[in-house]
């Protein structure tokens, strides 16, 4: 197993190893200790990938569930790809900087996509280090927000997308409001990171709707200036793990008339934020 530093910021790339014989501790503690991972040239069936995904932690299926395999039925595709009129997957899924299902209780712990096909130009996944942008905020700005917790609404979610369907009474009960802390800590490590959401913020614990919608905000644009920000360029066959504790992420356009993209999701639940 080889292993080298994927950029300037965090990450490492991992070569010369099959995902399916890795040791799951080993590249966890790689995800924990450096936030993303690279596992290169991997040829995986879905439900190989699910197996691996399945280490990291219990998978979570999408609400989504339009774009999740027959079978299994915890991988979500992501796809530009239309087939005798159907779409394989969601071809906007990932599109502004968030953290993954934020709106759960237990939220996602990591993310692991696999690179069917991807596209040869664009369609970079941006990286923000939540980590690096807390330690970096004045003393006070941190002091005030570290016992402030965000309002983290799925419906809020639904409709700044909007034109999307209603959401089923099984989605609705599956994704109730929940308020999770703006400053977590690692249950691992015991760093402390900006926990955002993303467009899922309905608002912040005692502050007015607007001042509380304004103060995140502000924390975003901060948290995705580029000082923090790192983009992974995708190979064919990639299989990218991260840890959604410690980052933001977001997709970025290419050309869908030029291009095929074809992307496997799955979610390993973590804990409840702190």
């Amino acid at each position: 197993m080889r292993i080298s530093k994927l950029g300037p910021l965090f990450g490492v790339s991992v070569e010369g190893v099959a995902a399916r014989a890795a040791d799951p501790a080993a590249i966890r503690k790689l995800a924990v200790e450096n936030s993303l991972v690279v596992l290169r040239d991997q040829t995986l069936t879905p439900h190989e990938f699910a197996a691996f995904s399945a280490r990291f932690g219990p998978l979570e299926y999408h609400v989504l569930d339009r774009f999740l395999m027959d079978d299994p039925r915890e991988v979500y595709v992501i796809s530009n790809i239309v087939e005798n009129g159907k779409p394989l997957g969601n071809d906007r899924e990932g599109f502004g900087w968030h953290t993954d299902l934020s709106y759960f209780a237990e939220p996602t712990a990591f993310t692991l996509l696999y690179g069917v096909e991807t596209p040869s130009e664009g369609a970079d996944t941006l990286f923000a280090d939540t980590y690096a942008a807390l330690d970096a905020l004045p003393s006070e700005r941190r002091k005030a927000i570290e016992k402030l917790k965000a309002i983290h609404s799925y419906r809020t979610l639904h409709a700044f997308r909007g034109g999307k369907p209603p959401l089923t009474p099984g989605q609705l009960a599956r994704t109730p409001d929940v308020a999770q802390p703006l400053v977590r800590t690692h249950p691992d490590t015991g760093r402390k990171s900006l926990y955002l959401g993303g467009q899922c913020i309905a608002g912040v614990e005692g502050m007015p709707s607007e001042d509380g919608k304004r103060l995140v905000a502000e924390l975003f644009a901060f948290a995705t200036s580029p000082r923090f920000v790192q983009p992974h360029k995708w190979r064919p066959r990639d299989l990218v793990l991260w840890d959604n504790r410690g980052l933001l992420h977001s997709a970025s356009e290419y050309d869908r008339t030029r291009h095929r993209r074809l992307i496997w999701r799955t979610s390993a639940r973590g804990e409840r934020p702190v």
